[in-house]
C-alpha cells in the first residue's frame, strides 16, 4: 500500500520572518550609522582642534594613520555587534531551558530560525560593507570642520544619506520588485539598506548580487585610497573656511 506525505508550510510564518529579517536589519543599520558617524566625525575634529597631528604625522604617513584609524572604528563597531548577537544567543539559549518560556521558544522556533537564517546570509555582509563606506564618508565630514563643535554640522552629508536609505527601506520593504528598490540596490550609500531587501524576499539573482557588491566594494576601496591621501591636507589645516573650501584646499595639497 503506499504512504502519502504532505507538508503544508505556514504562510504565516514565511511572511513574518521576512518582515522580521528586513526590519532588523535596517533598523540595526540605522542606529549603528546614526551612533557613530557623529563619534567618528567629532573624534577627528578634536585630533585636528590640536596640535598633536603636526606631530604624529612627522613620524608617520597621514595616509597611515588614516588607515589605522578607520580600522579602530570598524573594530569597535564590529565588538558592538558582536555584543548583541551573542547576547542574543545567550539570551535564547536560556530561554529555551526556562520552564515559562521553554514552550514560546518551542512554538515559534521555525519563526526564529528562519529569522537568524537571513540574518547571517549575504545581508550580513552589506551591513558590514555600509558600515565601512559611512565610517568613511564620517572621517571625511569630520577633518573638514576646524571645531570639535562643528562636527555634527559636518555630518550633515552622512546623517542625510543614512536617513534617505533608512526610510526609503522602510517604506518599500513589502515592495521588492519596485523600480526604486531594484535601481538604489545598485548604488553604494544605499544598497546596503535596499539589496537586503531583495536577498530576503528572494527577488535577486547571484549575477545581480555579485554585481551590486562588487560596485559598494570598488566604491570603498576607491574611497579608502582618495580620501588616505587627501587626509594629511585636510587635518593639517585649521582655518574655518567651510566644508567645500576646505576639500578644495585639502585636495590641492595632496
Amino acid at each position: 500500500k503506499p504512504s502519502f506525505k504532505q507538508k503544508i508550510q505556514n504562510s504565516s510564518h514565511a511572511s513574518s520572518i521576512k518582515e522580521i529579517s528586513t526590519m532588523i536589519l535596517i533598523f540595526v543599520m540605522y542606529f549603528i550609522l546614526t551612533t557613530y558617524a557623529s563619534i567618528t566625525a567629532q573624534e577627528i575634529a578634536s585630533e585636528k582642534g590640536s596640535k598633536i597631528m603636526e606631530i604624529i604625522f612627522s613620524s608617520m604617513k597621514a595616509i597611515r594613520y588614516f588607515y589605522g584609524k578607520i580600522l579602530a572604528v570598524f573594530c569597535v563597531i564590529m565588538t558592538h555587534l558582536a555584543i548583541y548577537f551573542v547576547g542574543g544567543w545567550i539570551f535564547f539559549e536560556v530561554a529555551a531551558r526556562t520552564k515559562s518560556l521553554a514552550p514560546i521558544i518551542k512554538k515559534y522556533k521555525p519563526l526564529i530560525d528562519g529569522v537568524i537564517h537571513n540574518l547571517v546570509s549575504s545581508s550580513l555582509l552589506y551591513v558590514i560593507l555600509g558600515v565601512i563606506i559611512y565610517t568613511i564618508l564620517s572621517a571625511l565630514c569630520g577633518a573638514l570642520v576646524s571645531r570639535a563643535e562643528d562636527a555634527s554640522k559636518a555630518t550633515q552629508p552622512t546623517m542625510v544619506l543614512t536617513m534617505v536609505g533608512f526610510f526609503g527601506a522602510l517604506s518599500l520593504q513589502q515592495s521588492p520588485n519596485n523600480l526604486f528598490v531594484r535601481i538604489f540596490s545598485y548604488v553604494p550609500f544605499t544598497s546596503s539598506f535596499f539589496m537586503p531587501i531583495r536577498l530576503v524576499n528572494g527577488t535577486v539573482s547571484p549575477l545581480e548580487n555579485t554585481i551590486s557588491l562588487v560596485i559598494l566594494v570598488v566604491t570603498i576601496v576607491v574611497m579608502l585610497i582618495y580620501i588616505g591621501k587627501i587626509y594629511g591636507g585636510l587635518v593639517l589645516q585649521t582655518d574655518d573656511i567651510g566644508l567645500f573650501k576646505s576639500l578644495k584646499r585639502g585636495i590641492s595639497t595632496r
